[in-house]
């Protein structure tokens, strides 16, 4: 009877072990990244971050932090996302400026190394710091972990932020080992007014780099903008095709919370989409994140105002709610029905589209494809990049590592007030007003744009074009300026390219002649990578200039092939090749220019979808972008120039 009963009592104890083994395994946080050392205005300002690995929020009430000789000894408390950061700031919330902490905690940890452990609210140990294996005191560098699961490995940080080295609530510095991803190169990162950094999120072939200009690749560009994103003061307007980043909402959603006025321009995309449909889904939970706040409750203070080309619904799918900490029904949301487009649609709205009359939307067929972000009315974000997962990690595995696995993409920000206005009059155009609330009555997207900005302005010396979609002729612009400015040479990546009058142009140059099957070599130099997905279709200008019969034609597309094939490739990435990057006689003396932005060069891109395209007239950063393109150029299978210099 007495081995009996201690059967049965060892059965129950390990049954409870296994218990808190699983919970410990499903509801696991790690140690992400200690500022033991403190920062450069002070050696008391330590901090800690501590990550969530998994895709589900979880919350921390009951859980511990303590230091093995007993202080720090925290209590922790709140909630942390999937694939979040959780900030612990020392003393007060300054310790990280422009961050605020999600907890505050005192007691100072030691320089010659402490042990700590976190134990969650069953008193489970989930993880534990062993001393110090990295960080400096001499250079204010934190130690972060570079591996989130197996042996356990710890770096001295290398990014650079406001008060030291480290990457507070973010993506450490060094990506996990053997994951296939290069560590970034930042060489071009300029703060004043004026300045202009561009950010390739691939490879780039330095070699070609003029003196002291090498390229800033293989660059994280959430890291880039989330750092915009927390120097935040007073105001942020994004435009976003699509947004789906925990840390880019986040962080949106802290610094609402922190009273900056945040407004934010999102596409409505059809919900019957099979190609997209499940990421719609995930973005409108990432939405109502936002429109719900630090607080998480819809009409209060801390919300952000977000508004749309057509209306969107809140998704009712309790488990998916569930999964991102939303309440498991869209508590606060009107339950009603619209007439949009030509149907009837019920549901929680979520979002407010622009009218059309009388209680009439427009159906979200149009795309409002700008991908821009203006801060504080200074910095303005541009570029190829949509804010997502798959755009530039390509997996959420791949972004919990921090390998940069998703399509090929460009983003250039500009630190310019008077271009920032221009950006602004473009978002309130949109928004129907110039305050806090959108106005659906008097927004205008789409065709229903003016031409009402600015085009020209100078930028620390630079000349800079900036054009909108629909209303400002952005690709009759573009093909104007290969027409008169290009005189020795074009290279070009795009993702999606139909307009037959810019490609006409470039026949021109390329063979004197935009006659179907005729024309003679000049000597002007053109080469290209075209995405692959689009290589053979008939609209493709990519059939033109490679001297192939398309299948089809249409008015705008009526396939002039090229008598001489250009030096045109199908490209070879991983994923996507989303660029849309234009070089106008880059490395001569003949005004090196660089067209970037978010406009695909097609009748979609210049009259129907909202978009954005900036031509910068300067050498050196035309310069970089030619690194970036024989990158892609070479990928794709291309040869370069014999000479490893900046060439024709």
């Amino acid at each position: 009877m007495h081995s009996i009963h201690q059967f049965a009592l060892a059965v129950c104890f390990f049954f409870v072990l296994a218990q808190n083994s699983a919970l410990a395994s499903q509801q696991r946080i790690i140690f992400n990244e200690i500022a033991w050392m403190g920062t450069t205005e002070s050696v008391h300002d330590e901090w800690i971050e501590l990550h969530n690995p998994t895709t589900s929020e979880i919350n921390l009430t009951g859980w511990r932090l303590d230091a093995q000789d007993g202080s720090p000894a925290i209590t922790l408390s709140g909630t942390i996302p999937g694939g979040g950061y959780f900030l612990l700031e020392r003393n007060d919330n300054n310790t990280v400026p422009h961050i605020s902490a999600d907890q505050l905690y005192s007691g100072a940890l030691m320089n010659s190394g402490e042990v700590l452990l976190l134990k969650n609210a069953a008193g489970v140990i989930v993880d534990r710091v062993n001393g110090w294996a990295a960080g400096s005191n001499r250079a204010k560098a934190t130690m972060e972990r570079i591996s989130s699961s197996g042996t356990v490995q710890w770096n001295t940080a290398t990014w650079q932020y406001d008060v030291g080295l480290g990457t507070p609530r973010a993506i450490n510095s060094q990506s996990l080992p053997n994951s296939g991803d290069t560590l970034q190169q930042l060489n071009q990162v300029f703060n004043g007014p004026g300045s202009i950094n561009v950010y390739f999120n691939k490879s780039a072939v330095r070699s070609f780099a003029t003196a002291n200009n090498i390229a800033n690749y293989h660059v994280n560009l959430e890291e880039r903008l989330l750092i915009r994103i927390r120097q935040a003061q007073t105001s942020i307007d994004m435009a976003t095709y699509e947004i789906n980043l925990p840390d880019i909402i986040s962080a949106l959603i802290h610094k609402a919370a922190d009273g900056v006025s945040v407004r934010i321009i999102a596409d409505a995309k059809h919900p019957a989409d099979p190609e997209h449909s499940a990421r719609y889904q995930t973005m409108r939970l990432h939405l109502e994140k936002l429109v719900r706040g630090f607080d998480k409750q819809i009409g209060t203070s801390d919300d952000i105002m977000v508004f749309s080309d057509s209306p969107i619904f809140a998704v009712e799918d309790v488990s998916a709610r569930q999964a991102l900490g939303l309440p498991e029904t869209p508590t606060g949301l009107n339950n009603t029905n619209l007439t949009i487009g030509n149907s009837s649609v019920s549901g929680f709205l979520l979002i407010k589209g622009e009218t059309k009359s009388n209680g009439h939307y427009y159906s979200p067929g149009e795309q409002m494809h700008n991908k821009f972000v203006i801060i504080d009315n200074r910095w303005v974000w541009t570029g190829s990049w949509n804010f997502t997962i798959t755009g530039l990690y390509g997996s959420e595995t791949n972004r919990q590592s921090g390998t940069l696995g998703g399509n090929s993409q460009h983003a250039i920000e500009i630190n310019h007030t008077k271009l920032a206005d221009a950006f602004t009059t473009e978002f309130n155009e949109m928004w129907g007003s110039n305050n806090r609330q959108p106005n659906p009555a008097t927004a205008n997207f789409h065709s229903r744009k003016k031409d009402n900005t600015p085009h020209r302005f100078t930028i620390a010396g630079r000349d800079v074009e900036l054009y909108f979609s629909p209303g400002d002729d952005a690709i009759g612009h573009l093909t104007s300026l290969v027409k008169n400015n290009a005189n020795h040479s074009v290279y070009f990546t795009i993702f999606a390219w139909s307009d037959q009058a810019l490609v006409d142009a470039l026949k021109v140059k390329w063979e004197g002649s935009n006659a179907d099957q005729q024309g003679t070599l000049t000597d002007f130099s053109i080469k290209g990578v075209f995405d692959a997905s689009f290589w053979n279709n008939w609209w493709s200008v990519s059939v033109d200039m490679t001297g192939r019969t398309a299948t089809q034609t249409s008015t705008n597309n009526p396939n002039t092939r090229w008598a001489n094939p250009a030096p045109v490739l199908k490209a070879n990435e991983a994923r996507k090749l989303h660029s849309k990057t234009l070089l106008i006689d880059v490395c001569t003396e003949s005004d090196p220019t660089v067209v970037v932005g978010s406009t695909n060069w097609s009748n979609n891109g210049n009259k129907i979808n909202d978009e954005n395209l900036l031509i910068v007239h300067d050498a050196a950063i035309a310069n970089q972008f030619l690194q970036e393109f024989y990158a892609r150029y070479q990928t794709a299978g291309g040869s370069l120039p014999s000479q490893m210099q900046c060439s024709n």
